[in-house]
Formats: structure tokens, C-alpha cells, sequence
């Protein structure tokens, strides 16, 4: 190493964390409805809404083929380590039995290739997710998905063939329970991506820290165990 570089291999790194807002979802506008906006051009009638009187939008889903897209384009994402995937989401209901399940789908894209919708299903599902509080649009994180790196072929030990410059996502909330999804609908306030990132130079085999969540960061989750 020469004198006075730091590389990756040389940071005891934590994970970046990428927030992508409901709004950025929205891919039209319904016809005569200046304030109503289409999250998606997939299946179902998911709508960028105001949050109650929150003055903050969300993406309303009713049905639970209501599907949104979105396209990422990987900049300092460290090809080596797995890609993990959340979404903050909300119900109407207001007890805390009430449970979504969030089904990410995803679509790497190389150069030249057509843009498709996301289709491959996660290493990784999210599963259930339980709302933290008996109240009404108490906001909760979802488990994590995960993408992991392949573990054969000619690209084993990454996560997507380092030819790709895109990754289609396609997100559903597939599966609920006590919550009637028609009326108390599931909320989408956003997704978050969740990855060890490259800052420098050079690989590191050993993935950044997963750090518990907000302000209480102050101690490493395992991120093969706990996530």
C-alpha cells in the first residue's frame, strides 16, 4: 500500500442507507385529477394521497396486487456484499395485531438490454411485518429482503454481474392479516436500501456494520442474524 492511502480494505465501514420517499414512485398523473398522482404503471390503482391530515404523501395501496416500480441505479454499492430492502408503511387500522407483508421483486439491467419490470424473486423474503403501536397510521419498518451475491457461475461471490447499470424493483403488499386492505388500506411511505458502500479504492471482504435504527445507533447488529 503506498504511503499514506487509505483504502476500503483499511475502514471498519457501516452500512450506508439510501431513503427512497413515496413520491418517488409516482410515475403519472390521473386524467382531470391535478392533485392525485399514479405510483406506478404495473397492476392496480396505487395513488400518491396525503397522509391523513399529515401533510406528508404516501402511496395508498387497496388491493394486494397493487403493485409500484421503481428503477436504482447502483453507484457506490460494494458489488461483494448482499443488497437489503425495507419499506416504511402504515395502515388505517389501529390495533397492533395487524400485519403486511411486502413482496419485492427485482430486474438487473445491463447496457444495451430493454428496461423490464422487476421479476426475480429475493434471496431473502421480507415475511410478516407487525405494526408497533394500536394506533391509527403509527408508522413501522417491514423486515428486510435480501438480494445475496450469486454463489456459482461466472459472477459468483457478487451480487449482480458487475455488466449491470440498473436494478428494476417491483413491490407488492402481497399478503395482510386483521387488516382489511380495501378500507383500512396499507400505506407507503417509502423504501429503504440498506448496503455496505465503496468510498475508496480498493475491496474489502468483510461487510460494513449494520447499526441499529435512528439516533440509538450505538451498537452493531449482526447483519447475517438479526436482519
Amino acid at each position: 500500500m503506498h504511503k499514506n492511502s487509505i483504502r476500503n480494505a483499511n475502514l471498519d465501514l457501516v452500512t450506508k442507507r439510501v431513503f427512497i420517499p413515496a413520491q418517488e414512485f409516482v410515475q403519472s398523473q390521473v386524467t382531470g385529477a391535478s392533485v392525485i398522482l399514479d405510483a406506478g404503471f404495473g397492476t392496480g390503482a396505487a395513488q400518491l394521497l396525503e397522509l391523513g391530515t399529515s401533510a406528508h404523501g404516501a402511496i395508498r395501496l387497496e388491493a394486494t396486487n397493487d403493485d409500484v416500480n421503481y428503477l436504482w441505479v447502483p453507484g457506490d454499492f460494494d458489488n461483494r456484499h448482499p443488497l437489503h430492502i425495507r419499506y416504511l408503511w402504515t395502515s388505517d387500522y389501529a390495533s397492533a395485531d395487524g400485519t403486511a407483508t411486502f413482496t419485492t421483486l427485482f430486474t438487473p439491467i445491463k447496457s444495451g438490454e430493454a428496461v423490464a419490470i422487476g421479476a426475480t424473486a429475493l434471496t431473502k423474503t421480507h415475511g410478516a411485518s407487525s405494526k408497533t403501536a394500536a394506533t391509527a397510521r403509527a408508522i413501522s419498518w417491514s423486515k428486510y429482503g435480501t438480494i445475496a451475491p450469486l454463489a456459482t457461475g461466472t459472477h459468483a461471490n457478487h451480487t449482480f454481474n458487475p455488466e449491470v447499470i440498473a436494478v428494476a424493483f417491483n413491490v407488492t403488499c402481497s399478503a395482510v392479516a386483521n387488516i382489511t386492505i380495501a378500507s383500512d388500506y396499507v400505506w407507503l411511505l417509502g423504501m429503504e436500501l440498506v448496503y455496505t458502500p465503496r468510498i475508496t479504492f480498493g475491496k474489502s471482504d468483510r461487510p460494513a456494520r449494520m447499526l441499529k435504527d435512528g439516533l440509538a445507533a450505538n451498537l452493531e447488529l449482526d447483519v447475517t442474524n438479526d436482519i
